[in-house]
């Protein structure tokens, strides 16, 4: 409990004029809501009462504001209309407020989570252009729409009554009334309107790091009051009128505020009708109520998350109180919650204080409120809306994948052109067709290409959306070749896809096409093909060893025995791991004439244990005379260099490539794709030769002995030819004397 007393202390001085200067922004707000909701005007004050009283004492956010939101006008003014009266329509808000409580109690607010943040972005910046352009002719003193509108078209309800019977021009959107504005334009009002805003400018840039609990919209208002009160006192005749300034209702005594509250028709609660249009209200109240909140959390620097379900029944709880007093639909508002934050608040207390403010200014203080001009108010909302609609924000979303920034400007084109629900939806259905873009896509997670073998690794769950894709992948598949369908991440697979895959196998004969399914759930019988071809693989190479016995003991009965008495083998092959390049074979060499080491890319690297132990055991063992460094065209291992992302573990291997690379890119680089790629293998090749010459075990041998002597070979593929790399000039060039090499043992 103290903590809590001492920490209302701390903040109080910066709640106090935060909630003030959110209380002169809603009273307005309040009154011309209500105005345009067909409403009692008075129903828009007990609103803006019960959002900060009620609803801020219930909810568990410290700076979203709730009161008449305008994006509900249209339903609260069709719902009056359809139900005959405005006692009933309180009937239908207070089984909204039900229904709103039933949904927090069940925990609905999770919804919440789902919004995309580009949608709830775009309505930040949505709600910030809106305010710029409807205030704007407030500022020019063309007061024509009523305070606080925010819907794109305009009806009788949202124009001023004392501009109704007047001359001006027949709105029917913002932009005419913005247009018409620069018309219209009153100069007394303009210089007031401008005045505040400079000094809400001026206040925020240079002064109010000194007074922080002083917030910029009081200075603006307290400019715009005082420049009117010079002109009423020293040139009546440009003093601002009523039509310019708050109107307040006054209420003379106790006996004319009972007279304006209104009390729900509970008779009317058989009417279908009443009921459809209370659920109506908590659905599109509660979207509202959500969205604003989660922006408002967004707007906190703090980082403060509140507890959705909670809010929803906070609101609930609130548009009840609204309904049985003659209130009007309330949610939690962007535009209050804004004011709220950037005036400094630091807790609830500044929203509990807005709605005390409310009942007081009503009760005790009507003339002095009423004093206000609108153009200090509408400048407030002015630098809000830049604030929320910051250039910033539509650089950073268009430098983005188009995934984000289309919802994010359908969302704000929507919302302009119609109101917060409806922009909403457009964006989250702009989103939505950009995830079932993605999640088709993710159908194949890659296509792995080995030449005649290939690999379609398919995703992890695949429905009959994705038939199309996995069809057009399998379609573009060469004829000749082995295709493994690997479904080893697959966790759920539609029958359509299963239906489409056996088909595929099916006709894929015709093509010469040799399908392998791995892992696919609810393939048990391909599984069982797979392991019996697997086994038959297997068998088949022993099968093949006992031919092979066969044949040499035919062709040499002793062969085997002679083979037995040890190896002395005159050559050390090192090669590349690839399984098209048989060194007895592209040789016609038999066995124990060759001793071989393999790795990938044929690279000789003094960190490989493993091959100068083998390098060793021939030079000092087996007293071999040549070491042959053999790459090939197509190696996949010169290839995934150059191809520059990543391949695992690989990586790290294929780095002395990549240094190759780096080395002779001037050369490589003035090439062609193919010819850069054959050039860089010959050039690793080269490369790797100099690297054995430099060991002290190759140059101990010559020194010794004068030899191995040491070759550099390319296997061509496509000929099946071997083809020697020049590298004795590079060797001489590069090595010098430093290694000791006597120039005749080179070739």
């Amino acid at each position: 409990m103290q903590s809590q007393i001492n920490a209302f202390r701390k903040n109080i001085l910066f709640d106090a004029p935060a909630g003030l200067a959110v209380f002169l922004v809603a009273i307005p707000l309040c009154l011309g809501i209500a105005h345009a909701s067909g409403a009692p005007l008075f129903s828009g004050i007990i609103s803006g009462f019960v959002g900060g009283i009620v609803v801020g004492s219930l909810s568990r956010s410290s700076f979203s504001v709730s009161g008449p939101t305008a994006s509900l006008t249209g339903i609260v003014l069709s719902g009056i209309n359809a139900l005959g009266s405005f006692e009933t329509f309180l009937l239908s808000l207070m089984i909204a407020g039900g229904i709103q409580i039933s949904l927090g109690i069940f925990r609905s607010g999770k919804l919440a989570a789902y919004f995309p943040s580009a949608v709830i972005t775009g309505m930040l910046a949505a709600v910030g252009i809106i305010l710029i352009i409807k205030q704007f002719p407030h500022l020019m003193g063309y007061d024509i729409e009523e305070f606080g509108v925010e819907e794109f078209g305009l009806t009788s309800q949202d124009i001023n009554e004392s501009y109704q019977d007047s001359h001006e021009p027949n709105e029917k959107n913002t932009f005419t009334v913005l247009l018409h504005s620069f018309l219209n334009f009153r100069s007394n009002v303009f210089v007031i309107g401008f005045l505040s805003l400079a000094a809400y400018v001026l206040w925020e840039k240079k002064i109010a790091q000194k007074f922080r609990f002083l917030p910029a919209s009081l200075i603006a208002i307290g400019t715009g009051v005082l420049l009117n009160l010079c002109l009423e006192r020293f040139s009546p005749e440009f003093a601002l009128g009523k039509d310019h300034l708050v109107q307040l209702p006054i209420l003379k005594n106790p006996s004319d505020l009972l007279d304006q509250l209104r009390f729900p028709n509970f008779s009317a609660w058989r009417n279908p009708n009443v009921w459809n249009l209370g659920l109506m209200i908590a659905l599109a109240a509660s979207v509202e109520s959500l969205l604003c909140v989660e922006i408002i959390d967004r707007l906190n620097e703090e980082g403060k998350k509140t507890p959705m379900s909670r809010e929803l029944f906070a609101q609930g709880v609130g548009n009840i109180a609204c309904g049985l007093v003659g209130g009007i639909p309330l949610t939690s508002v962007i535009v209050r919650g804004s004011v709220n934050i950037t005036s400094g608040a630091k807790s609830k207390v500044s929203v509990i204080l807005h709605g005390v403010l409310i009942a007081l200014s009503v009760l005790l203080l009507p003339n002095l409120m009423n004093r206000i001009p609108l153009a200090s108010l509408a400048a407030i909302l002015v630098v809000t809306g830049i604030k929320l609609a910051k250039p910033k924000i539509f650089r950073t979303f268009f430098s983005r994948r188009i995934s984000q920034w289309i919802p994010f400007l359908g969302t704000v084109i929507a919302t302009l052109f119609s109101d917060l629900l409806i922009g909403t939806f457009c964006g989250i259905i702009l989103s939505l067709v950009f995830v079932l873009y993605e999640d088709h896509r993710t159908a194949v997670i890659r296509i792995e290409d080995h030449g005649k073998f290939r690999r379609i690794v398919l995703g992890e769950n695949l429905g009959f959306f994705h038939k199309a894709r996995i069809r057009e992948v399998l379609e573009q598949q060469p004829e000749g070749i082995t295709l493994e369908i690997d479904g080893s991440r697959t966790l759920h697979i539609d029958q359509d896809v299963s239906e489409l895959i056996h088909e595929f196998r099916n006709k894929s004969v015709r093509k010469n096409i040799s399908v392998i399914l791995g892992g696919i759930p609810n393939m048990n019988n391909d599984m069982q093909d797979l392991k019996e071809e697997m086994d038959r693989s297997y068998r088949r190479l022993l099968d093949n060893n006992q031919e092979w016995v066969k044949e040499r003991m035919d062709q040499d009965p002793g062969f085997f025995t002679k083979l037995a008495e040890g190896q002395t083998p005159q050559i050390l092959f090192i090669g590349c791991s690839d399984s098209r390049v048989p060194i007895d074979v592209i040789t016609k060499t038999d066995p124990g004439m060759i001793f071989t080491t393999r790795n990938i890319a044929n690279i000789v690297s003094v960190d490989d244990i493993s091959l100068f132990s083998v390098v060793q055991y021939a030079i000092e063992v087996l007293n071999i005379k040549h070491i042959i460094v053999c790459g090939h065209y197509e190696c996949g291992g010169v290839k995934a260099a150059l191809m520059g992302r990543s391949t695992g573990l690989i990586d790290n291997w294929i780095t002395h490539i990549k240094d190759i690379y780096l080395k002779h890119r001037y050369e490589l680089d003035a090439l062609g794709e193919k010819e850069r790629e054959r050039k860089l293998i010959e050039l690793n090749v080269a490369e790797q030769v100099i690297n054995l010459y430099k060991t002290s075990l190759v140059q101990s041998a010559l020194k010794k002995y004068g030899f191995p002597r040491i070759h550099g070979w390319v296997y061509d593929l496509s000929t099946g030819n071997l083809k020697e790399v020049e590298y004795e000039t590079r060797l001489r060039k590069e090595l010098g004397g430093l290694y000791d090499i006597e120039q005749d043992q080179l070739r």
